[in-house]
């Protein structure tokens, strides 16, 4: 067979993405190329770093827009400490998508984030994945639909590419094949050796506004994209772009997602990435008929043959991809100075990316700012590798990730701390949080929360978080990465291994050990790079001897990971590295074949290595490629790290994360040459010196990581030649701990406590009341009586709605039951969603609904959640009733409701009863069980401490420990002059009150609250993480009736840690002062 070729068109695609040959004038930098990391390191950039190293989340555009809650919400996003914000509609947006009015309001968006310093970033489509506008390509040319190849054993009148008689070996394995003629078709009919091959168009979808995903395939069709889109925001506001509009997003773009048999003699339908013109094209360009092998991209061939066609089939579908969809929009982007940024459809795994996009990195090549995502609090090493290895490799100083997506509302600082520590230190510099809701009205709050926004009672603390990562961010955007080591990335051979499931498990084995060499590197703390057999033709240049030059990257040795096939491009740019002195090391097997076909001749590399697959033998290899050690006792070496280190000139950058976010561990970090060492603070910004010792080479210091703590180093060539060993200094004389108790003497709540009413009876019009039955299922049984879609995960947005058809089809009536073991003599609150729609009863006392104001005591959580005040005494002892009623059409919401007052809360399973607050106070613990189930706000402990007597001669720390709670983040305030004294987020979990005098001091503790135990799934089981809409509608074993609430407050009674130690003058090692740093290094939270 005829080996696989270079695809003709990635240079040309390549050169258009860069702008092409036409000469132009340079406009001036994005913020998003980070030009203020060329310049000389500022202490103050580092102290204060401005908007471009800051955080800019999706902003969920999510509800009817309204100007004046955009623009305060754009100040929320400046009171966060965020650089800005991508503006992405989501589900719920009932204002027309790139309609006039929306242009006007992302227009006054941009200008009001230009006031404020932030950047305000476009997003390109009505949701996801990205291609439709809203669906708008579709519904201007039909021929855009995304088509699909279907594979099947059943004929049916479709638009038949071929037909194949198939016969299969003992092991499942092709033993012949051929295509039928036309003429043949009605003789084989019933044979069941008989499959068909169609070509298919995908139907409407709800999701799409009613219309189909595009072809992604087709340039055509992504260019009437563009035009309808980017061209769209460019008439607009393209005099803003590459200013503060730096980039537009976009989002999970991908082909017909691929699949498999089931095992080799299933009869399930196969599907195939196709495009109308898709066998013309690759007919062009392998000079082959694809239709002659359309059996091999299913079945395997007998006796381990490979495939040459199949490789070639996931080849071109990736290159009609990218160059369709990504090198276009990147190309127009790169004109108009914006950056393209985003991520596509699963990247993580070989699996995943073969079956949705062929390969991830190719996908990257001509974006300006290649990104990732990552759902819930789970960790994809290589989904962050491969989007930072074409970013070095291009020149680019740094990376994107969507993140945080899916953790829900009880996701602690700790928790995006640590999520980002270990993304930056594979290189991602800039973090677009998921999400922000410009409104929690109806499905908007089940779009995946939690909403990072004003809705979450600890969004004014948040700066605390983005401020450590502008600081890292300040660094890791410098110079570049120093990486020694470049691996061929494995995903060629995947293909090659492609075929049915259950026959053999080599897939799994390649996805694993694809997974294993990662986590066996970056934790053995050699830092790598992939390297794509697709882009290496053109990333080639010539450097240093020794070195194989990818790109703006030189490495020292390249690993070939267990391939089956290399390409042939690839096999003789490493033969010249070897051949010129470069290392090349085949870790397991050696690739067999050559452009998936066998060679004329053994593919060897001269002076390569074999080695076995393991992670002992593939570490080792690399020893001498080590820049940095970290090791604990008897120079053990430590697996919980994570690093990243830039060479800047003569001056590296050194960031360290400790993966292990509970427990702390005492360290000797080892750093190869002479340096000095300054430490960066990113938590405060501070910088100050580390005392290190050289020794055979290598610079060392000790050094305690808590843990989730992280360690940014700044590294300045050593002016000294003396290796000294200044070991870990200890503190003589006498010394001792003091632990006292915090005395709790009251407990305030920022808000009203809650009783969540989602049990109700109802009824349509006249009908006899049902019996009680939860709110969203309500929901569900109307519109199933009315004839209406089901709401839930894919739905149309309200703005394709007609005015037909928002008319109403009914009147509905919900009666909820209030059972109280008091009369309530005071005011209380009833919140709810289109408290104007709707009539409101207490006990069948009409409750007068004032129209909405923006003021705060109108609204609770969100501004859309409104509240209705019930005069004192109207709900009494006994079986009370609030009763709603409204007109029902296809956008109503049927949302729960919240009485809001002074009571607490028993619950008995699903059932509720409100009792007066009790004689027993608030106290340390889960304020859950104590009369708080559904309370989601803030929770304010009044504390008192006494701090004894110390001697002169001696000196004390004093600490606040609160080792255990359940909230996102504690503040600390002294009660007497309302001085913020820090937060507590992240372990030791302890903060340093400073200098206080002996005697008693009074405190406020505040324990920011989540909005989990209102808001929540919580009808799901607690074994159920996942967060996505459909969550909330749930059934069967993902259904109880009783509420699955999460503990809040906290959890264990403060300590008071004073620390005493003796001053003595004469110490050899230095002062005190020093010694006592020496020992209490790296307390987050200090």
């Amino acid at each position: 067979m005829d080996r696989l070729p270079i695809p003709s068109f990635i240079t040309a695609a390549l050169k258009t993405a860069n702008g092409g040959p036409e000469k132009r004038r340079d406009p001036p930098p994005n913020p998003l190329s980070y030009p203020k990391s060329s310049d000389g390191f500022s202490s103050e950039l580092f102290q204060n770093p401005t908007s471009e190293y800051r955080g800019m989340p999706f902003w969920a555009w999510n509800t009817k827009l309204n100007r004046e809650q955009l623009l305060r919400q754009v100040d929320i996003f400046a009171e966060m400490g965020m650089g800005g914000f991508h503006m992405h509609a989501r589900t719920g947006l009932d204002t027309e998508y790139l309609g006039t009015e929306f242009l006007e309001l992302v227009s006054a968006c941009v200008d009001a984030a230009e006031k404020k310093r932030l950047f305000a970033c476009l997003y390109d489509e009505d949701r996801w994945p990205s291609g439709t506008a809203g669906g708008n390509v579709i519904k201007d040319n039909p021929d855009f639909k995304q088509k699909k190849m279907k594979f099947s054993p059943n004929f049916y009148d479709g638009d038949l590419l071929a037909a194949y008689i198939v016969e299969l070996d003992e092991n499942g394995c092709l033993k012949s094949y051929r295509v039928l003629k036309e003429v043949d078709l009605n003789e084989h009919v019933a044979d069941t050796n008989i499959w068909f091959a169609y070509m298919e168009t995908n139907g409407p979808d709800a999701w799409f506004n009613g219309e189909t995903y595009v072809d992604t395939l087709s340039k055509d069709a992504m260019a009437h994209f563009i035009d309808l889109t980017h061209e769209t925001y460019k008439a607009k506001l393209g005099h803003k772009f590459g200013t503060t509009i730096p980039c537009i997003f976009t989002d999970e773009p991908e082909f017909t997602i691929m699949n498999q048999l089931d095992n080799p003699h299933a009869r399930n339908d196969v599907f195939f990435a196709w495009s109308a013109d898709f066998l013309k094209t690759y007919e062009k360009e392998y000079k082959s008929d694809l239709l002659q092998y359309l059996p091999e991209l299913v079945w395997n061939l007998a006796d381990g043959k490979p495939s040459a066609a199949r490789v070639r089939y996931r080849d071109h579908s990736c290159e009609r991809f990218v160059s369709a969809f990504m090198d276009q929009i990147a190309a127009w982007c790169g004109k108009n100075n914006l950056f393209l940024n985003g991520h596509m459809m699963e990247e993580p795994t070989l699996h995943s990316q073969t079956c949705a996009l062929g390969e991830a990195m190719r996908c990257y090549r001509s974006m300006q700012m290649p990104g990732m995502d990552l759902l819930c609090d789970w960790v994809e090493y290589n989904t962050a590798k491969q989007v930072s290895s074409v970013a070095r490799q291009n020149g680019l100083r740094g990376a994107m990730s969507e993140l945080y997506g899916v953790t829900h509302w009880d996701y602690t600082f700790e928790g995006h701390k640590g999520q980002g520590d270990w993304q930056a230190a594979l290189g991602i510099t800039m973090r677009v949080h998921h999400l922000t809701w410009v409104s929690m009205v109806g499905e908007g709050k089940r779009d995946y929360p939690a909403s990072i926004g004003y809705q979450s009672p600890w969004y004014k603390e948040y700066g605390y978080v983005e401020s450590h990562f502008a600081r890292v961010g300040v660094a890791l955007t410098r110079g570049k990465a120093l990486t020694r080591v470049g691996i061929v990335h494995p995903v060629e051979s995947y293909w090659l291994s492609f075929g049915p499931n259950g026959n053999g498990d080599e897939k799994g084995i390649r996805d694993q050990a694809f997974g294993d060499l990662t986590n066996w590197l970056l934790h053995g703390l050699i830092d790598f790079d992939f390297i794509s057999e697709s882009l290496l033709p053109n990333q080639i240049r010539k450097g240093p001897k020794g070195k194989l030059s990818v790109g703006a990257c030189e490495y020292d040795v390249i690993i070939l990971p267990n391939l089956k096939t290399i390409r042939s491009t690839t096999l003789k740019i490493l033969r010249l590295f070897s051949k010129a002195g470069g290392k090349v090391i085949i870790a397991g097997s050696a690739p067999a074949f050559v452009d998936a076909a066998i060679p004329s001749a053994n593919p060897t590399i001269e002076t390569s290595r074999s080695i076995l697959f393991s992670q002992q033998s593939i570490v080792s290899s690399l020893e001498e490629y080590r820049d940095l050690r970290i090791v604990i006792h008897d120079n053990v070496p430590e697996d919980k790290f994570l690093y990243q280190m830039r060479k800047d000139g003569e001056e590296r950058f050194v960031f360290i994360c400790n993966r292990d976010r509970n427990s702390p561990i005492t360290t000797t970090v080892k750093l190869r040459g002479a340096w000095e060492v300054e430490k960066l603070d990113t938590l405060s910004g501070a910088q100050s010196e580390i005392k290190a010792y050289v020794k055979k080479g290598w610079t060392s210091f000790p050094y305690r990581f808590e843990g989730c703590a992280s360690l940014l180093l700044r590294l300045s060539p050593s002016s000294s030649s003396l290796e000294e060993n200044f070991g870990i200094s200890s503190i003589s004389g006498e010394g001792h701990i003091i632990v006292t108790d915090v005395k709790l003497k009251s407990v305030e709540l920022s808000e009203p406590n809650v009783l969540l009413l989602d049990y109700a009876e109802f009824r349509i019009n006249d009908e006899a009341w049902s019996a009680q039955e939860e709110v969203l299922r309500i929901d569900n049984i109307i519109r199933r009586k009315l004839g209406l879609f089901a709401k839930g995960d894919r739905i149309k947005q309200p703005w394709v709605f007609s005015p037909k058809e928002r008319e109403p089809k009914a009147r509905a009536t919900l009666r909820f039951t209030v059972n109280s073991e008091f009369t309530f003599n005071e005011p209380c609150k009833l919140a709810l969603e289109d408290s104007d729609k709707i009539m409101i009863l207490v006990n069948d006392i009409v409750i007068p609904v004032t129209k909405p104001t923006e003021n705060h005591e109108d609204w609770w959580v969100d501004t859309d959640i409104k509240t209705v005040d019930i005069p004192p005494y109207l709900i009494h002892k006994g079986k009370n009733t609030v009763t709603l009623s409204f007109d029902f059409s296809a956008l109503t919401n049927v949302e729960r409701i919240y009485l809001l007052g002074n009571f607490s809360v028993h619950l008995d399973g699903w059932k509720s009863t409100v009792r007066p607050l009790g004689v027993n106070p608030i106290t340390w613990g889960n304020v859950v069980p104590q009369g708080f189930p559904f309370y989601v706000g803030n929770i304010i402990y009044k504390v008192s401490i006494t701090v004894p007597p110390t001697k002169a001669s001696t000196r004390s720390n004093i600490l606040l420990s609160v080792p255990n709670f359940s909230n996102p983040v504690l503040a600390v305030t002294d009660t007497k002059n309302k001085k913020k004294l820090g937060r507590i987020a992240f372990q030791p979990r302890t903060l340093d009150l400073g200098k206080l005098k002996e005697g008693i001091h009074e405190l406020e503790i505040t324990a920011f609250g989540n909005r989990y135990n209102s808001f929540s799934h919580i009808h799901v089981p607690e074994w159920i993480g996942m967060c996505g809409p459909g969550a909330w509608r749930s059934g069967g074993d993902w259904w109880t009736n009783d509420y699955t609430l999460k503990p809040l407050g906290i959890l264990d009674a403060p300590k008071l840690v004073v620390e005493i130690f003796q001053v003595e003058d004469d110490d050899e090692h230095g002062s005190r002062e020093y010694s006592l740093d020496w020992v209490k290094v790296c307390a987050p939270g200090i």
